[in-house]
């Protein structure tokens, strides 16, 4: 009886890990490694002078804070596609060397078809940056000397918010000219 409730438990463990949605460590000076599906973050050697506490999450959806509407307006068509919206959560804002994060952005590449845009959005807690994203590359990598305060979580002051889209380009320029705007070939530009 004891062995089947040990195997349980190490079976529910592991069922957990697979869906895991949150990643919290303690990360020293001789840097360290956070990761979900679709996202890591290396924190290099040397970026920091202490141990500090870092949390990792996927979201479900966009928080409300920060606020959604800045969100670019590729999030309201029908057929954009979420490919993963992340929270980077730490008790330093600072670092001593660039923090690498790593998006899966695209699946491999298949030539022909439909021309797909994807997009970063940056949530540092004063505003949101996008990028545009080749869909040639699978990820995306950039590097952070600094976090956000006040765009954190979970008890965390420092944070950023990475949003992770995709959509076909008729649609994006179609939604554009829709609102008004001016559709450049990578990004919808208001009037």
């Amino acid at each position: 009886m004891m062995r089947l409730v040990l195997l349980l438990g190490l079976l529910a463990g592991w069922g957990l890990a697979q869906n895991a949605r949150v990643v919290e460590q303690r990360i020293g000076a001789q840097g360290g490694v956070l990761g979900l599906p679709g996202i890591q973050v290396v924190v290099p050697p040397g970026a920091l002078v202490s141990s500090v506490r870092f949390r990792l999450e996927r979201l479900q959806a966009v928080p409300t804070s920060p606020p959604q509407n800045e969100v670019f307006f590729i999030q309201t068509l029908p057929e954009r596609e979420v490919v993963g919206i992340y929270r980077l959560s730490s008790s330093a804002t600072n670092f001593l060397k660039p923090l690498e994060i790593e998006l899966r952005v695209n699946p491999p590449y298949q030539p022909g078809g439909r021309v797909i845009r994807s997009t970063i959005y940056l949530w540092d807690g004063k505003g949101y940056v996008s990028t545009q994203v080749p869909s040639t590359r699978e990820t995306f990598t950039l590097s952070r000397l600094e976090l956000g305060l006040g765009a954190g979580a979970g008890g965390y002051p420092a944070g950023l918010v990475l949003v992770a889209l995709r959509a076909p380009e008729e649609n994006l320029r179609r939604e554009c000219q829709a609102r008004g705007g001016r559709w450049t070939g990578s990004s919808c530009e208001r009037r």
